[in-house]
């Protein structure tokens, strides 16, 4: 049998001989490649199964030399609570509490991994919610033309939510919210805007938002 899976005719080797069995062979079927799904206003959600590390990475444009910083809120059923984001190093642990790392601090976009949030399947049932976040940290006014892009992977499958409605002005964006069900880790795009004020950090008016609770104080990074 051939490899595209067709017969082919027995060819005799001289008079009288007795035929060749044809060889068979067991086809592989190939390995599909994982499709990237877009999660949109109208099909905002998806499930992530089996076990693990959820990735989840964001990337934008190097022309606008903007520092943006990836990060996550993070609530326990136990009432446990924490931000894992490269603003005061709160770097996380997959190994350790919270079960969630964010893997660098990419000041200018020039990298091309850009900033990447890695949360361990395993634990997901110590989970009561997780917010992914991001905001300008400095270098842009706003979104509109930055290129944000997220992409969320697990072995389960990709999906990609674009950063490409921002209003004028907006500063940091609620980007997906997940949350544990019985066996899977509930994702569901949310792309909510938000604006910091002199009296409200984006932190904290996303911490508002969602209600995460947390006491936040002002920080700082040294300059590039």
């Amino acid at each position: 049998m051939s490899g595209d899976g067709r017969q082919r005719g027995v060819i005799q080797l001289g008079r009288g001989a007795p035929s060749a069995e044809p060889e068979l062979r067991t086809q592989q079927p190939r390995e599909q490649p994982t499709r990237t799904v877009e999660l949109t206003k109208h099909t905002p959600r998806a499930q992530i199964t089996g076990r693990g590390i959820v990735q989840v990475n964001l990337n934008w444009s190097v022309t606008a030399e903007a520092d943006l910083d990836l990060g996550c809120m993070v609530l326990t059923r136990s009432g446990k609570g924490t931000a894992v984001q490269p603003l005061g190093e709160e770097w996380g642990s997959l190994e350790a509490w919270p079960y969630v790392s964010i893997d660098q601090d990419d000041r200018t976009g020039e990298t091309s991994d850009g900033e990447t949030l890695r949360i361990s399947l395993e634990k997901r049932r110590k989970f009561k919610k997780l917010l992914v976040y991001v905001y300008i940290y400095e270098g842009a006014a706003d979104f509109r033309k930055l290129g944000g892009v997220v992409t969320v992977s697990a072995p389960s499958g990709t999906w990609r939510i674009h950063l490409d409605d921002s209003p004028a002005g907006a500063t940091a964006c609620a980007i997906a919210l997940l949350t544990p069900g019985q066996d899977t880790l509930e994702l569901r795009r949310e792309v909510r805007w938000f604006t910091a004020k002199p009296w409200l950090s984006n932190q904290q008016l996303i911490d508002r938002a969602y209600g995460f609770g947390f006491a936040w104080v002002p920080g700082s990074k040294p300059p590039l």
